[in-house]
């Protein structure tokens, strides 16, 4: 997987200062008001001038268009640009809304700590969206290590607020005594037939779904059924960090598999009019894990209701060999009055 160098390795001595403020800000452009609030940012960066940052949920975002660009920053991450209609400005607005993928982090730190062992299955709970901008503090504790297996939690902090909890099962794999590795399932049809995902492209990474020209689009409506094929520039070497990689697009197709058959419905509208966020997902390893090229992750959604959603689904290799499982469970529900913050699912991954 491609990795965006940390700017700080060429230069440590380089200076991003986040100054947390309580005065009012706000940002108009002519008589409308684009945000306003009094918990921003103002971020102080060496050989820039000052820049105000507005939490997510001061933002007007039904004044505002995603736009095509994408920039990185080797100190502060991947920025996304907004643009507004009408306009005079290519862009007018922009984020760093790559998240933190809290499983994936999870998973190398409980390796890290018992070295020898490997990861078989995560459990975790996303208890509140973390804010890319703050540092994680991650807690390995351990519940029992034997000989065979050990199992251990992994608490995610930011300041005094718990992001994420995960409990962990690890062991040393043994040799087969019986084996079936096939995935559940008719074949689907290859990447090379399949359109490329509408949602913005994560440098280093390609995605193409089979059957869907927009997995977002309320009118794309379908079976309950959701194939992609996944595709990395390169693949870390390290056994843990292959498995957090594996771990980190488990999450960002499962509600839009539990809209699919429902009309006027999609993940387009989340966080306007549908308030949606994965809650917990479990991924079990089932292999000493090791790819090349392709892989498809699988979705099935057995049941939507009750405001939650559950999914299920498998990820095998291009040669249809199967190599980890994985289960979503979803909020999908509507907003009570108006548009809610506007959080990206997958910062709970």
């Amino acid at each position: 997987m491609s990795e965006v160098l940390s700017g700080y390795r060429q230069r440590p001595d380089y200076r991003v200062d986040l100054l947390a403020r309580t005065n009012s800000f706000t940002a108009t452009v002519g008589p409308r008001q684009l945000a306003s609030s009094d918990a921003c940012l103002l971020v102080d960066e060496q050989d820039h001038g000052l820049v105000v940052y507005f939490p997510p949920e001061a933002v007007d975002t039904t004044l505002l268009e995603p736009v095509a660009l994408h920039t990185v920053c080797p100190f502060k991450g991947e920025a996304s640009y907004w643009t507004l209609p009408g306009g005079d400005r290519p862009w007018i607005a922009w984020t760093y809304p790559r998240p933190h993928p809290l499983l994936g982090q999870s998973i190398v730190a409980a390796t890290r700590a018992l070295p020898g062992r490997t990861v078989r299955t995560a459990h975790a709970l996303f208890t509140s969206a973390a804010d890319p901008e703050v540092p994680l503090e991650f807690t390995v504790t351990p519940i029992r290590a034997g000989r065979s297996f050990a199992a251990v939690t992994v608490g995610v902090r930011q300041g005094e607020k718990v992001r994420t909890s995960c409990t962990l099962l690890l062991d040393a794999p043994q040799p087969d005594l019986v084996r079936r590795d096939t995935p559940a399932g008719p074949p689907v049809a290859g990447p090379e037939t399949a359109g490329p995902d509408a949602s913005p492209a994560l440098p280093g990474r390609e995605v193409r779904i089979v059957d869907c020209a927009d997995i977002n689009d309320p009118d794309e409506v379908g079976p309950p059924v959701v194939d992609a094929w996944l595709r990395y520039d390169e693949v870390p070497a390290a056994d843990d960090l292959q498995r957090a990689v594996l771990a980190h697009f488990t999450g960002h197709l499962g509600i839009s598999t539990a809209l699919r058959p429902h009309p006027g419905l999609g993940t387009a509208q989340a966080h306007h009019t549908l308030s949606t966020a994965p809650m917990g997902i479990g991924i079990t390893f089932h292999d000493p894990v090791g790819w090349d090229g392709w892989l498809r992750y699988h979705h099935e959604a057995t049941f939507v209701g009750a405001g939650m959603a559950h999914i299920r689904g498998q990820i095998s290799t291009r040669a249809g060999v199967l190599i980890a499982s994985f289960t979503q469970d979803a909020m999908i529900r509507a907003f009570d009055t108006g548009p809610g913050p506007e959080i990206p699912g997958a910062a709970r991954l």
